[in-house]
């Protein structure tokens, strides 16, 4: 599919476009998410997808510089700084992201030291806590 050059006005694109964003909110575990962007995208979109969600989590941080978060990422310094400028100037919703996913890691990470122990979950992110 060709990149669309400009962004369709009809009434039934902008209903739809609605309620994909609805779809997307309805989703309420990952695992579900995943497959629906894995359906929707293609792999390399969603690699893109991830890759420049780790670039503003790096970013965010704070401990890097541009040069170094490329090469971190195996990125441009013009991917990383793009991503900085969507940080300081977008439309807020990347940095809100990032902020709430803080919020639900130090969640996460309260609940498991508290147990001691993981329940169910990914098997990959059991190590996280430790």
């Amino acid at each position: 599919m060709s990149k669309p050059k400009e962004e369709l006005e009809s009434t039934n694109y902008i209903k739809d476009v609605h309620f994909l964003y609805k779809a997307l909110i309805s989703l309420k575990d990952s695992q579900s998410q995943k497959l629906f962007l894995k359906d929707i995208l293609t792999p390399s979109e969603l690699r893109m997808i991830k890759k420049r969600w780790h670039i503003a989590h790096l970013l965010l941080q704070g401990d890097n510089d541009i040069r170094t978060i490329a090469n971190i990422t195996k990125s441009s310094t013009q991917t990383v700084s793009k991503i900085k400028n969507i940080l300081e100037n977008g439309n807020g919703g990347l940095a809100k992201a990032i902020r709430e996913m803080y919020a639900e890691m130090e969640k996460e990470n309260k609940e498991f030291l508290k147990s001691k122990k993981t329940h169910g979950g990914s098997l990959f992110v059991k190590g996280w806590f430790k």
